[in-house]
Formats: structure tokens, sequence, C-alpha cells
């Protein structure tokens, strides 16, 4: 059975607190946290200054040269504990604080302690008087001090409390605050306004934006760049300048590159976020004045423009209401409403209350206030801490990235080092050992590193990553960081955003069914053919929270969808003339037949997840009574309706439409009583109008799918890769639509995952409802107290689908059940913008390569937090996302990874053919060194830029293939199958050089080359025959490199689609067989070679080349990619403890056939009581809808 936390309430139990108390009770044990146990935990180190270590290291940079003060800053946790000692935080000049991504990667972060006091305020009002500092810190405690200590980390605040011992972040006044606390703002002065931004900073989100001069000293100073440097200096002194050209050149275009584009990234970022504007603050004694929006502190109160203003802060609205856009939170460009905050003693709940709450980065776009008085709101968040702020933090923070073909890559390098620290070695102990002159020793030992450690690795391997780009700018997908495209080719988990990616925007009113005679009839999709006197009718044209802005229509579009079908005409408040008597509605609708006929709508009950509806309370011009008209999930309606209203056939008309995938829509009125007047109305209870209704009907809408969805969720799914919903939207739409496109097949049985927070008197549970589409029908069982027997309408082959708060409750309550949710997960509904990144980041993991594809600003933290980012939106979220699609539907998502799997295979192939090149260079350095020569700088030239620069840079236009495979390329470098296909390469490669070595000298014409000390210099070459057949044999096993490591199907196209590389492979090989075999006299003077005067020693590097590639051929094609890729490594694998954990998962899934505990029983459909349960018969897909 499933574990469960122990918990009751929201209180942790003592056990569970004890970790941090430990740590902080430990005499030896200095190890501190910063938000402890919450998502961001990180760990923070005190040091200071240390006068001793700072003089050594000062010595150490004289004596290095400076090395030792670029280590440092490569690595500056190194730089700190050299220069400082650990200390306790309270007296801390420096912290050290290590960000852990879940024990994946580990981030460190070195800041300075800042201390803050008064001391600039006095001056400002000349009373002489010390002033104290006013914050709020994130446990709810508000604080007055002279004199604090902080930290900034990751644009947040942190400190120091001397009380608890430890670095508090720094909050608004979200926290530990009533709703009446709130009301209590009336303004603060200039003064206390000042002293707040003193702690609190300018009120502004301020993105980093370097100078081109600052980022060409940060790339330039990068190792990669530092040892193209070592090697040019290497090659000026042995005068081996036209590669050292080559490759200066192409520093210069990949450095001019990267700063382009980091610039070009840092400005869209700051185009996107950077805003400022005047705002009116409110000093209390009806004082008002105009400032600078970055002006703005917790506790100021602001006024709303009438119409309307961007929000550069969070704040609470006190009086008055506002129309707003919030697409920049949700994605959705639908105008809500957004009313003033109740004076009641309950604290303040930023989530709770966000339908009184204006965030930052939202616009809004009308306000509406009682008398024509000013619309106010107290700042509770300013800066980074806004919801906006958090947004852009998710941007400039990611995780890190885990890519193992990046890992492996620089263990490659490493590997390599070590083989060239072993060839330096040698060199100079050989060259030693034969007295060979000292300069020329250290120069030719330095060489082998060069040769051995590629400079031309790096942008040899970005070649195939600019052709990929470019092919996907031509299908109008662009990416801003080719660093993800590789990452894209090992993508085995999609997620998609629903509203506008997989669906179009809007919902279509399909049609009405009224009720006649307690029976519904059949649809009507002519909503005109209806009577003006049909109850159904009036109510689609009063029953919704629609506003108008500038003569348009606008609210939720299943509002707007249900009000444009009726054709009545809307107005609000601002343009009725007509009085009502006493008062005037908030807005009014007219019929296009008759003008006069006319009706107000004088209250709304906004829609409430929880209760699933809103209602009306309206008032006919002519009429003499008020009504009620309510709409909502149909069970719910029907669950607040008279008995004798509701159909008899409502339930089978139900499951018909909920199975066909409709969005149903409940509606019901009721007439008030006569004697109840506007002021009885205004402070009426929505518990007291919505009861005792009279059922309507039902409207019934479609959310259409795009036309491109279906066809491309069968790709990915036929391709083997995991395929998920993550939607803000509610569960039942999701689901439908998962079906409907296939990210839920027919036969996959789908199982709700529902959830209860603790209570005082009981624990939290968890329950599993089986939903089928076939039958309507549902089971449900309690984790903690219900069966577990396992029923046979359950197969293996189900899907979870689940609501945010749901998912929430299992990551603080049940955290084992995470991963098995995760893995089975299908539908994620209800998802903020914050629980979709935390999901991505689950599946992350779960070991999968996850892409995220959205086209809302909600999405930006899972876009960036996803392995691979694709919006469908040029606005805030392509800054956050590294491909952004011009086409508006998913279509681009397969495009994206077969282009990436391309990439990668190509990627793979030139990292091996240049590990292979610069192996064979060294093996064929090494053999002549043996007789003290080498090659000549012109042969080192004609295979570093003829052969090798000429095939990498060509090597990646072999374009991808057209169908996406069942399985993803390799990632691992250091995988079985890579390093025994190179070793058994190299060991070929090394027989053949030798076997040319050795076969030249059995000629009879043959003599062997002498070493002279006295012509012995770093640049004398002196020809050889030696060196005419190790450099001939050699030019040939480059070409069978290029050939062998150019793989085609399944994820490129055959190597003889990429025209250019096949003419550079045709072309180097026509080159070298006239090298070696009829070489004019002006070329070997050139290439310094010594050729031999009879063609048999001629032909024996000709055959030995041939022999060599047909050896080559046979152990890469038959023995490495048939014996050991298909028989041998898959024996491996089963034994290998080193899976994926997501693979552990299912695996213990499929064992496991008493999990999930369900049990599926036929349940009898009756009326439906006042809590929504139709006699146990529960439909959880109506719980969480929205209108």
């Amino acid at each position: 059975m499933v574990s469960h936390y122990n918990l009751q309430g929201d209180n942790l139990t003592k056990a569970e607190k004890l970790p941090e108390e430990k740590s902080a009770n430990k005499k030896n044990d200095t190890k501190h946290y910063i938000n402890f146990g919450e998502e961001d935990q990180m760990e923070i180190q005190g040091f200071v200054f240390s006068k001793l270590k700072s003089s050594m290291c000062t010595v150490f940079y004289l004596t290095t040269l400076g090395i030792l003060r670029l280590v440092f800053h490569w690595y500056p946790v190194w730089h700190l504990k050299a220069t400082h000692r650990r200390t306790d935080l309270k007296n801390a000049e420096k912290v050290l604080i290590a960000d852990n991504y879940h024990g994946k990667a580990t981030s460190h972060f070195v800041r300075n302690i800042i201390t803050l006091n008064s001391d600039s305020l006095q001056g400002n009002y000349g009373d002489g008087l010390k002033k104290m500092l006013k914050f709020r810190l994130q446990d709810g405690q508000t604080k007055e001090q002279y004199e604090i200590n902080v930290i900034n980390c990751k644009k947040l605040t942190y400190i120091w409390d001397e009380d608890k011992g430890k670095f508090i972040k720094l909050a608004g006044l979200e926290n530990g605050i009533t709703r009446a606390n709130l009301h209590e703002f009336n303004g603060q002065s200039k003064e206390e306004q000042i002293r707040k931004r003193t702690v609190y900073g300018d009120n502004k989100i301020a993105t980093p934006e370097q100078t081109v001069m600052q980022l060409l000293v940060l790339e330039a100073l990068t190792p990669f760049y530092i040892f193209q440097l070592f090697s040019l200096v290497v090659w000026s002194a042995e005068q081996y300048y036209y590669y050292a050209v080559a490759i200066v050149i192409m520093s210069v275009v990949g450095i001019a590159t990267s700063i382009i584009q980091t610039r070009k990234n840092q400005k869209n970022l700051k185009g996107t976020v950077a805003f400022t504007s005047i705002a009116t603050v409110y000093r209390g004694d009806d004082i008002y004045e105009e400032m600078s929006t970055t002006n703005l502190v917790p506790g100021d109160v602001i006024v709303i423009p009438q119409y309307g203003c961007e929000m550069h802060c969070d704040a609470v609205l006190l009086s008055g209401s506002c129309i707003v856009n919030e697409s920049m939170l949700t994605g959705e460009s639908v105008p809500i409403t957004k009313t003033s905050l109740d004076h009641h003693e309950t604290l303040y709940d930023l989530k709770e209350d966000a339908n009184h709450t204006l965030f930052c980065g939202t616009k809004v776009i009308q306000t509406r206030a009682r008398n024509n008085e000013k619309v106010l709101a107290v700042v509770i968040r300013t800066g980074f801490l806004t919801s906006k702020g958090e947004l852009v933090r998710s941007i400039l923070y990611p995780p890190p990235a885990d890519f193992k073909f990046d890992r492996d890559s620089y263990k490659y390098i490493g590997i390599l080092a070590f083989i060239a620290a072993c060839g330096f070695i040698y060199t100079i102990v050989s060259k030693l050992q034969r007295e060979v002159a000292g300069m020329d020793t250290i120069i030719k030992a330095l060489d082998i590193i060069t040769i051995v450690i590629p400079p031309a690795l790096p942008a040899a391997m970005t070649v195939g990553k600019l052709f990929a780009i470019h092919r996907l700018k031509k299908s109008n997908i662009f990416c801003i960081n080719s660093r993800v495209i590789n990452v894209s080719g090992s993508v085995d988990c999609v997620c998609f955003d629903k509203t506008g990616t997989l669906t179009e925007d809007a919902l279509d009113l399909w049609a009405v069914v009224p009720v006649r005679e307690k029976l519904l009839v059949a649809p009507i999709k002519k909503i005109l053919e209806l009577p003006s006197t049909c109850g159904l009718l009036k109510g689609m044209t009063v029953c919704h929270s629609l506003t108008s802005i500038d003569g348009e229509v606008v609210g939720d579009p299943l509002d707007v969808k249900m009000f444009e079908s009726t054709k009545w005409m809307f107005e609000d408040n601002h343009h009725i003339s007509k009085s009502y008597g006493s008062f005037t509605p908030s807005a009014l609708v007219r019929s296009p037949v008759n003008m006069a006929d006319e009706i107000g709508i004088v209250k709304q009950f906004q829609f409430s997840s929880s209760l699933q509806r809103m209602s009306v309370i309206i008032k006919s011009l002519e009429a003499v009574t008020f009504e009620v008209f309510c709409k909502g999930s149909p069970e719910k309606i029907i669950s607040l309706s008279n008995k004798d209203t509701v159909p008899n056939d409502i339930h089978q008309q139900l499951k018909e439409y909920t199975e066909l995938g409709y969005r149903v829509i409940g509606v019901a009125s009721k007439k008030l009583p006569d004697h109840l007047t506007y002021q009885n109305i205004v402070k009426m209870h929505r518990d007291e109008v919505e009861n005792e209704l009279e059922f309507l009907g039902l409207l019934i809408f479609e959310n259409r799918l795009k036309p491109e969805t279906t066809g491309i969720i069968k790709t990915l799914k036929d391709a083997q890769l995991k395929v998920v919903m993550i939607t803000g939207d509610n569960i039942q739409t999701a689901v439908t639509v998962a079906r409907e496109c296939l990210i839920i097949e027919k036969d996959c049985t789908v199982i709700e995952v529902l959830t209860e927070k603790p209570t005082r008197n009981e624990f939290a549970s968890i329950s599993y409802h089986v939903l089928t589409q076939q039958s309507n029908k549902e089971a449900s069982i309690n984790i903690l107290n219900g069966t577990n027997g396992k029923s046979k309408d359950v197969n293996m082959k189900y899907s979870f689908v689940i609501t945010g708060q749901s998912w929430s409750n299992i990551v603080k309550y049940f955290p084992d059940l995470v991963p098995k949710i995760v893995t089975k997960g299908a539908v994620f509904a209800r998802m903020s913008g914050s629980q979709k990144q935390h999901l991505v980041e689950e599946f992350k993991n779960l070991g999968y390569y996850v892409a995220m594809c959205g086209d809302g600003a909600n999405d930006c933290g899972a876009l960036k937090a996803a392995h691979v980012g694709i919006s469908l939106s040029e606005a805030e979220s392509s800054v956050a996302s590294p491909f952004t699609s011009k086409e508006p539907n998913i279509s681009c998502v397969p495009k994206v990874v077969k282009e990436g799997r391309a990439a990668l295979v190509t990627s793979f192939g030139v990292f091996q053919m240049m590990l292979c090149y610069s192996l064979t260079e060294f093996l064929s350095v090494i053999i002549l060194y043996d007789i003290d020569t080498n090659l000549s700088s012109m042969q080192f030239l004609f295979i570093d830029v003829c052969l090798i620069l000429n095939f990498a840079a060509t090597f990646g236009r072999t374009p991808a293939y057209p169908k996406l495979s069942k399985t993803a390329p390799r990632t691992s470098l250091l995988s079985f199958i890579p390093i025994c296909s190179m070793t058994l390469l190299m060991l070929l490669v090394s027989v053949s050089q030798r076997l040319a070595f050795y076969w030249i000298t059995t000629y009879q014409w043959f003599t062997p080359f002498v070493y002279d000390p006295s012509d012995a210099g770093i640049t004398s070459f002196n020809p050889s025959y030696e060196n005419y057949a190790v450099y001939c044999t050699s030019m040939f096993q480059y070409i069978a490199m290029a050939i062998i490591f150019s793989k085609g199907k399944p994820y490129r196209k055959h190597m003889f689609t990429n025209k250019i590389f096949v003419f550079c492979l045709f072309a180097m090989t026509i080159v070298s067989g006239y090298m070696t075999l009829y070489t004019p006299e002006w070329l070997a003077s050139i290439m310094e070679l010594k050729v031999p005067p009879e063609m048999d020693g001629r032909m024996m590097c000709i055959y030995i080349a041939v022999g060599t590639f047909v050896a080559c051929y046979i152990v890469q094609c038959l023995f490495v990619e048939i014996f050991l890729e298909k028989i041998v490594e898959p024996a491996l694998s089963r034994l290998s403890k080193n899976k994926k954990p997501y693979l552990e998962v299912m695996k213990s899934l499929q064992r496991d056939s008493y999990w999930p505990p369900t049990s599926t029983e036929l349940t009898k459909l009756d009326y439906v009581n006042e809590n929504g349960k139709i006699n146990g018969y529960h439909n959880a897909a109506f719980d969480s809808y929205q209108f």
C-alpha cells in the first residue's frame, strides 16, 4: 500500500522540523540554509577575508604569470576559499550559497554582505534624528532597525535576523496580514516611503545588459579561447602560420556570433520586462502626489486610473473594481473582473484572494467605482518580489541543463588531455635521451598537446547545429540558442499546453437544449429560432460577466460566444441613461427586435471554481420583480434546482453529450419575492438566491482542435514519445480534447486522481476514480480506508488525469507517489504557471528529456525549465523559449525533434571524426618522433584544412530523415558502443601506419632518415621516406573516418544526398591519390615529400589505405553496428542497473497488479442531492468547471 505523511492540519510533525534544529544546535556543524524546507532551499556558508591567504595568492599570481588568477576567474568558489576563511554567518563578510537542484547539479553564488542603514536619510529631513528602517520578512515578521545586513542572491534580498541567527527572505505585505489590516493602510509619508526603498530598492525588474566590451572579455577568457591562444603561440614558434590564421578567423567569427546573440537576447528580455510610468500615490488627508512607479514600495496606496494602466507592482484593491487582462500571467487574453477586498479579519492569501489582487505586468483596461470615487489599491509587492518578477527570475535562473552528450564530450577532452600529457612526457624523455636541442624538444612536446586536443573541435561541433537552425528557419521556426539543438534530438517526452496550442483559442456554441414538459428537446443550432419568451434565451443574454470596452463586448470567450449568438446589444453603466427607479444597473442588454425590450443587470456573483457556478440578479425595465439567473456545471445547477423542474432524461443526455466531447453548461432561474427592493438585493448573499431554481436547459459548446493537432500527436506517439497535456483549463475539457487528439488512446483506461487535505480530525487522503468513455461508469476508493481489490475493468493500459490542486497535495502529502503519477500521467489540468514548471522538472528528475510547447506567458517557467522550449507566441513566452514558431500550431514539434536528432547524430559523428583525426595525427607524429622527424608544416596544413576543416564544414549538410524513428539517437559518447568503435578503429589505424613505416624500409632503394643535430631547429625539416609512408597512408585514413562516421537512416538522409560533402570526399580522394602516386616535383617541393623512385613503393601506401578502409568499414558496419549494438549491448543493458528512473518506475508498476487500488461497479443514476452527488454517482468531470 502507498505510504503517506502522518500529517494533520497544515502542521508538520516535530520529526520533520528536526533536521534544521540539529544543524543549528551542533557546535561543530556550520551548515546553514536559507529558505529551509522550501522548493528553493539553498545551503549558505560564511567567509571572512584572510590577509595571509590573500598574500600567498598574490605571490602565486606572480609566479604563475597570472595563470592562477585566470583559473580563479573560471572557478570563483576556489578564489573565495583561497583568499577567505570560514566563519559563522553573524561575523561573515561574504557568503557562499549552493543551490542544489534535486542532487542533479549545483550552482554556486559568491555574494558580499551589505550593510544598510538610515544615515543617508538624516540630511533629507534636518531633524538630526537617526531613522529606523522598516521591512517585513518571509515568516510574517515586521521589523524596524537602524542597521541591517543583507545579501542579494538570484534577484532576491535576504536579511540577517539576529534573533533567529539566520538570513530570512525579504517579503512584501502578502504574508501574515489580515484583510482588515490591508484596509488600514491610509497612505504613507514620503519619508516612510524613502526609508522602505532603502531596503526594498527601486521598483523595477532590472535584467542584466552587458556592454560589448564586457562580453568580449568574458568570451575571450573562456578556457576554449585561452587554449587557442596557447596553440597560436606554439604554432607561431614553428612558423605554422596558415592554419593559425584559419583558427584566428574561426575564433573571431565565433566570438562575434556569440556576442551578437547574447546582446540580442539581453535586449529582447529587457525590452519585454523593463517599463516605467507615472503613478498617483495617496498620502492621506485627501492628498495625492504623482511620482515614478520606480519609487513605489509595499504599503503605498495608489490610484488606479479610470481608463486603465499597466500594473508595475502587485496591489490589492481596496475600493471599486477593475477589468483586467492577465494574459501575461495566464496566457489567456480574456478580460476578467477584479473586485475590492472585504474587511474580514481572516488572513489575506495571495492565491485565494487573486480575484482582489492586481498583478504586476497585467493590464487594467477599465475601472468602476460608485459615485465617481477613486479606485484605490495598496501595494503589497514590488520589483522581483512581484508575480512578473518571479516569471523573469525563472528565465534568468533556470535549472542547469544536464545533457549527457555535453558531459561526455568534456570527459573526452579530459581523456585527450591525459593522452596529450603522456605524449608530452614521452616526447620530452625520448628526445632528451637522444640529446635533441632543448628548445626544439620543448616546442615539439607542446605541439603534441595542440595535436591531441584539436583547437578546431568546438567550431566543428557547431556546424551541424547551424545547418539545422538554417533548415528550421525555412520552416518558420527560429532558434536563439544553438546549444539546445542537440538536446532536442534526445526528446522522449513532449508536454503541450491546450488552449491556443492544441485547440483554437475560443469555444464555439454548438447548440442549445431547452426544457419542454420536463424533457430536453432536440439540440437547436440556430439560436434565433428560440422564441423571445424562452427562459434559456433570456439567461443567455444576461448570465455572464461581460463588459464593454471601446464599444466592443469583451470577457470570457465562452460568455462572449453565448451572448453574441443571441444578437442582443450590450451597454455598460457608462452609457445607461434610462432610470430603473432608485438605482442604475451595472449593465443592460437590449433586444435587436424591440429596442424597448431592455433588461438591467443589477448584481453579479462571480464564478467560483469551488462552487462551480456564477449567477446574476436582473430586472427588466417594465418588470416589478427581480430575477436570478445561474449557470454552471450541469450537476451543480441540477442540485440547486427544484426537483420538479429537472428533466427526466437529463442524465442520459449529459452522458451522450460529454462522451461526444462537448462542454456542457446548465442554466436555471427563479423570480425573487415582490417585496424585495434594490437595497435588499445589494445586501443579499449568493446562498440566499442560488436555491430552488427552475431548470431551463443546457448550453453545448465545442472546443475545436487545430487541424494539424491529431496528426502530429499520432506522429509523436508512433515514434514512442510520451505525450502529455499540461493546461490551466478544467479537467473535463482537457480529458475530452486529449481523447480526441489521441493523447489518451481509445482503449486506454482513464483514472482521475483526487486528494483531500488533512483536517484536524482526518489525515490527508487520495482516491482514484476510473472514468471510461464507453459506459458512464466510475469507481473510487480511498487509499486510507478502502479495499485494494483490482478491477477487471482497469487494464494495465491506463493513464492518470489530475488537477493542479490534487497535484500540490500529492507533492506535499504523498511525495512517494509523484514518480508514479508523473510516469503514468497524461493530462494535468488546472495547473498554474509555477505548477507547470514544477511538473516539467519532475519529468526531468525521472530521466525524461522534456520538450514543452506553449503559447502563453504562464508557460514561461515550464518553457525555460524544459530541456527544449518551443513557443507559439512572439510575446513573453518567446523570450523564455529557445525555439519560436511563427506557425501557430504544433507541426513545429516533430520538425524540431527531427532536426535535433539529425544535429545530434551530426555532432556525434563530427566529434568521433575529430577525435579520431587528432589521435591519427598524434600516432603519425609519435611514430616519426622515434626517428626525430615530423610532418612538415604544409603536410599539417593539408590534413588540418583541406581534409578535416573541409569535411567538418560540410558534414552537417545532410538533411534530417523525413520520418520520426521510434528510438532516439545515442547521447553518451562514453557508452560501450562508441568506445569500442573508436578503440578498434584506432587500433587499425595504428597498425596500418606502423605497417607502412616498416614496409617502406624493405625496399632496396630505401635510405633511412638520419637526424643531424647540427641542422636541427624548431622550423627545420628534412624530407624522408618514412615521412612519406606515414603521411600518405594517413591521408586516406582521415577520408575513411569521415565516410564511416557519416551516418544516414534513421536520423539523417543518406550521405549521397549531401552532394557537397560527397564532392569533397571524392575530390580529396583524387588529390590524395595523385599526391601519393604521381607527385610532380613542384608539389613534392611544396609538401616537402621524399617520393619513392619506384611505383611499388607508392602503391604500397594505396594497398594499405584500401585495406585499412575495408577493415574499418567491416569493423564499424558489421561488428560494431550489428553484433555489438544489436546483440551484445541489449544483453548488457538487461544486466545493467544504470537505467533511467522512469523505466524502473514503469517496471515496478507492471509488477504491481494491485496498484492503483481501484474497483469498478455500475451504479444507479438517480436524482442529484444538494452536494452534487447522484446517489453515489459522482461525475468528477464537472468538478473544476470554469466559465
